[in-house]
């Protein structure tokens, strides 16, 4: 049987038109760099997710698929520079970011870029109800951003505040996909219904894992720094779930700021806890659960789905 990335290829390649058609990269520094962006890689589990559920609705219907796809990894583009201004962060995908290479309005700019221009290609497919769906998350999506701003360096922040982060920083974009390739494709409401189950699912277990990552990753496959999270206050899962139960930690926590001396200590706390291995075991409950709910779907689409819950669930190995 072939790999999703085998199944999907002249998908893919469809979408890559169309993206780079919507670019058009050329001496404009805002339209080569956000083409930049896309070919330097990245996991496109977005737009993956968009083409396989597309696969369960009508053939006809597939060319706005495609474009919903294309549309989806754009968004999720946009995320990226905006993200990289919040964190003020050197390196994305192992390349310098465009924030830092161009500084603060260049990266403003190329992530408007690229949300316009998601918006210009959903503009000509033809239903309302994606539509909204689209308008709604693109909401969302930045009222995560803002969140995501507000919670900066803030120690007391709850464990509910940081799952309603990730909710809003990947999980939602994920269930987007999920709805943007049923939509386009008419797939029938109760499929879809299991699908949004395992997307969510999938959304929070792929961000706690990317957080944990943060501390255990190789950094040439994070493709940034580690440590960068807590170093720019953003406290996730790992973090805040030794800060419950250890004051020691906690006093540091509510102390830090930003010296490296303090960073360190912090890093050497939580890679001597269990915090990260605790963090892990909550997101394989959400593999579990993501992979329940689409034991249903017709094959090989079921497969697919669950081949990406298998990868995804082994990142860390």
């Amino acid at each position: 049987m072939k790999t999703v990335k085998q199944y999907l290829a002249s998908d893919f390649e469809a979408v890559g038109d169309i993206i780079k058609e919507n670019l058009d990269p050329n001496d404009i520094l805002v339209n080569a760099k956000s083409y930049e962006l896309f070919r330097s890689g990245g996991k496109k589990i977005r737009p993956t997710f968009t083409l396989l559920v597309g696969r369960l609705g009508e053939t006809g219907r597939y060319p706005d698929v495609l474009k919903a796809s294309a549309s989806l990894e754009l968004i999720h583009m946009a995320t990226l520079v905006h993200d990289d201004i919040i964190d003020n962060s050197r390196l994305r995908r192992g390349r310098s970011t465009v924030y830092y290479e161009h500084g603060y309005l260049q990266a403003i700019n190329t992530g408007n870029y690229l949300l316009s221009t998601s918006l210009s290609i959903v503009s000509t497919i033809e239903h309302k109800a994606l539509h909204e769906a689209f308008s709604q998350a693109i909401r969302e999506i930045v009222d995560g951003e803002i969140f995501q701003l507000d919670h900066q360096f803030n120690s007391s922040q709850t464990l509910d505040d940081y799952y309603t982060k990730i909710y809003r920083k990947t999980a939602l974009l994920i269930e987007l996909s999920i709805k943007m390739g049923a939509y386009a494709a008419n797939v029938e409401e109760h499929i879809l219904d299991g699908l949004l189950v395992y997307g969510y699912h999938i959304g929070m277990s792929f961000q706690i894992i990317d957080d944990c990552l943060d501390f255990i990753g190789n950094e040439k496959t994070l493709g940034k720094p580690k440590f960068s999270d807590l170093e720019n206050g953003h406290y996730t899962l790992p973090v805040l779930m030794l800060r419950d139960e250890d004051p020691d930690f906690s006093s540091k926590l509510h102390a830090f700021d930003g010296s490296r001396e303090k960073l360190d200590e912090m890093i050497a706390d939580l890679l001597a806890s269990d915090a990260i291995e605790r963090s892990i075991a909550i997101s394989n409950t959400y593999i579990d659960k993501a992979r329940t709910a689409i034991e249903n779907i017709d094959e090989p689409i079921r497969t697919y789905l669950m081949e990406i819950a298998e990868k995804l669930s082994n990142r860390l190995n």
